[in-house]
């Protein structure tokens, strides 16, 4: 079942890339369009082929998150009601989440990512993020962390739960997105 998850995310990421890249010349809703189809061609068609086998190779997991970032933004685009992330939160993030990497890769002496194993562990991250999501008001996160968790009790993919919630590119979207908040 983990190749029917990797091949929807990278649909889904293609979708994007194109619904980007069309957005330069065409309305929203075409770009969107555009981007699905091209998407959901590229996967059953191209699935095979080398170049998507590397897409695959350096993105995956693709877990929820960034599918459901590159979903939201589309979302975005044709006029749903889609809540921002705040500053704050997103220098918060970024911060965490670059400690997180670093004790994942033992440059740390606590490995934070060994928590993803245990039931446990994951269902208090799960509820601190809904937690989040309640004071905030900002359901998206909290989404796609219980999602993430379905996915991984199910066992659809990987046996740690950050796989499905979290994703190295993270970083660089976080850090442009502040950058681009300064102009």
């Amino acid at each position: 079942m983990s190749g029917v998850l990797a091949a929807g995310g990278l649909g889904v990421l293609v979708a994007w890339v194109v619904f980007a890249l069309a957005g330069w010349f065409v309305a929203a809703p075409l770009s969107v369009w555009l981007g699905g189809v091209v998407g959901a061609l590229a996967v059953l068609l191209l699935r095979d082929t080398v170049p998507m086998r590397g897409l695959v190779a350096l993105l995956a997991p693709f877990g929820v998150m960034l599918p459901a970032l590159a979903l939201r933004h589309m979302a975005a685009r044709l006029g749903l009601p889609v809540m921002p992330f705040g500053t704050v939160d997103l220098l918060v993030f970024l911060v965490a989440y670059i400690v997180f990497l670093a004790s994942a890769m033992g440059a740390l002496p606590v490995d934070i990512y060994r928590l993803g194993y245990a039931p446990f562990p994951v269902a208090v991250l799960v509820l601190a993020v809904c937690a989040y999501g309640l004071i905030t008001g900002n359901w998206f996160l909290p989404l796609v962390a219980v999602l993430g968790q379905a996915l991984w009790i199910t066992g659809w993919g990987s046996s740690n739960w950050f796989d499905y919630v979290t994703h190295v590119l993270l970083v660089p979207m976080a850090a442009v997105t502040l950058v681009l908040r300064l102009f």
